[in-house]
């Protein structure tokens, strides 16, 4: 059985969560804003802002930042990421 690296599980658990938060985000979109659904699951759970960062390059301005909103299915696309990695090829 071939190894796998840390950048590998790092690599799928990114994706797992990015699937994850996007079928949490596409529920959200067919259910009422009240549904018990949307407060239970797909509201975020962890939300983490950083930023932003304005740099001045005399020309133009780049203003970078960073929002981070894990909900429910985020956390079973982890869960998901972490399965696959550890027991595929």
């Amino acid at each position: 059985m071939q190894r796998k690296g840390l950048g590998a599980l790092i690599i799928t658990l990114f994706v797992g969560v990015i699937i994850g938060s996007a079928i949490g985000s596409l529920l959200g979109l067919f259910l009422p804003s009240e549904h018990i659904v949307i407060k239970a699951l797909v509201s975020p759970l962890l939300k983490y802002t950083a930023g932003p960062w304005d740099i001045n390059l005399i020309i133009i301005i780049l203003t970078f930042g960073f929002t981070l909103n894990i909900n429910f299915f985020g956390i079973l696309g982890i869960v998901g990421a972490w399965y696959y990695h550890k027991y595929s090829y």
